[in-house]
């Protein structure tokens, strides 16, 4: 019996591991005509920082992406946002998640003519404005999935120019 409870849990450790996502840092986020979204001023891992911490930035844009196997809909979804050399998220936002039937309800619905793997996908935009920086350091940004699993989403270094 021990057995088989070990391959369950290491069966749902290795289903959950396969949900990823990522970041995409920039100085603003516009929407535009046909449901498009602009990303402009797009950092590529840091951003260079003039002048003397602590500092303030007028804007910071943070878009995330989420993604789930269809095969496991999401419950709960909590992003977070921590500064450099913070160990608490200076911003938790909740993202609103359709009930699960919803969810494989849209996925059982689409037409496949390809053997790729079908993912649910929650997507949001976080507007910092103004952002203040107290230091150089890794902005970080995470997810909390279902209460129960972290999936990082992504970094910005934030460094001072030279």
């Amino acid at each position: 019996m021990k057995q088989s409870v070990d391959w369950i849990a290491q069966t749902q450790r290795l289903l959950r591991m396969n949900r990823y996502g990522y970041s995409i840092f920039c100085d603003d986020i516009r929407n535009e005509p046909g449901g498009k979204l602009s990303f402009v001023g797009c950092y590529n891992g840091v951003i260079f920082i003039s002048g003397n911490f602590p500092l303030v930035l007028p804007k910071l844009c943070v878009h995330t992406h989420i993604l789930s196997p269809a095969s496991q809909p999401f419950s709960s979804i909590v992003v977070q946002c921590y500064l450099p050399g913070d160990e608490k998220p200076f911003f938790e936002e909740p993202i609103e998640t359709p009930e699960h039937h919803d969810q494989t309800q849209l996925v059982a619905n689409l037409k496949t003519d390809t053997s790729a793997p079908l993912f649910i996908v929650a997507a949001t935009s976080l507007i910092f404005t103004p952002l203040e920086l107290r230091n150089a350091g890794l902005m970080r940004v995470r997810a909390i999935v279902n209460s129960d699993q972290e999936i990082r989403l992504g970094s910005l270094r934030i460094e001072h120019a030279s």
